[in-house]
C-alpha cells in the first residue's frame, strides 16, 4: 500500500532532478576535425566561385565590346541612309564611277595615332553640302568608335550599290593562346580574311589592310544604304 507514494517521493526528490536545461539536454558539440573539414569544403567552394567570376568577367567584356560594335554600326548606317549620295551611285544607275566617300582604309597603327580633330564646318549646327556632311559624320563616328571600344578602330569598304562592309577592331588582352610548359600564354593574332571564310569565321577575321597586331579582335558587318 505504501510502495507508490514512496516511489513518487524518490522520483520527485530535488537530488534526482537534472540540473541541465531542457534545451541543452539533447545538444551535442562538434569536434575540431569536423570544423576543419567544414573550412576546407567552404574554401574549395569559394575558390570555385572566384574562378567562375573571373571567367564570367572575361566573356562579359568581349560581349560588351560586340554589343557596342552593333550599336556603332546602327549609328553609321543611319547617317549614311540620311545622306546616301556621297556613298556612291544608286543601284539602278549605270556607270563605272561609283566611288564612296564613306571609306576608311588606314591600318590599325595609323588609326591609333590619328588625331581625329573636329572638322569644319560643324554640320550639326551649320548647313552643309552632302560631301561635307559625309566628312563630318565619318569623323564624329570614328571618334565614337575610339571612345566606345578598347583602342577602337574601323575599316569601311564598298559603296552604295554593292553595299558597305564595316570592320570594327578593338584590343582584347584576353585573346591568349594556350600555355606551354612554364611559358605563360601570349597574345595571338586574329586570322586574316582570305575570302574563302563562311559563317562566324567570315564575321571575325581581320582584313589584310588592317595589319592588325596580336591581341586585336575584329567584327565584320555589312549593310546596303
Amino acid at each position: 500500500m505504501h510502495e507508490l507514494p514512496l516511489m513518487a517521493f524518490f522520483m520527485n526528490h530535488p537530488k534526482r532532478k537534472s540540473t541541465v536545461p531542457p534545451s541543452l539536454q539533447c545538444a551535442r558539440g562538434v569536434t575540431l576535425v569536423e570544423v576543419m573539414v567544414a573550412i576546407v569544403v567552404l574554401s574549395i567552394g569559394l575558390l570555385g566561385i572566384a574562378g567562375l567570376q573571373a571567367a564570367t568577367l572575361k566573356y562579359k567584356i568581349n560581349t560588351w565590346a560586340r554589343s557596342s560594335a552593333s550599336t556603332l554600326l546602327s549609328d553609321l548606317s543611319e547617317r549614311v541612309r540620311i545622306n546616301p549620295d556621297p556613298a556612291g551611285s544608286r543601284f539602278s544607275e549605270t556607270g563605272e564611277d561609283n566611288v564612296s566617300e564613306y571609306v576608311i582604309g588606314d591600318a590599325w597603327a595609323a588609326q591609333q595615332s590619328a588625331a581625329l580633330d573636329p572638322v569644319t564646318p560643324n554640320c550639326e549646327t551649320e548647313p552643309c553640302a552632302p560631301s561635307q556632311r559625309a566628312t563630318h559624320d565619318l569623323q564624329v563616328w570614328r571618334q565614337r568608335v575610339r571612345n566606345n571600344l578598347p583602342q577602337g578602330a574601323t575599316l569601311i569598304s564598298g559603296n552604295r550599290k554593292i553595299g558597305l562592309t564595316v570592320t570594327m577592331m578593338w584590343f582584347d588582352k584576353e585573346l591568349l593562346g594556350p600555355a606551354t610548359g612554364n611559358v605563360p600564354p601570349a597574345l595571338v593574332v586574329t586570322p586574316v580574311c582570305s575570302g574563302a571564310e563562311t559563317g562566324m569565321a567570315q564575321q571575325t577575321c581581320c582584313p589584310s589592310e588592317a595589319d592588325a597586331p596580336a591581341g586585336v579582335r575584329c567584327a565584320r558587318f555589312s549593310f546596303i544604304p
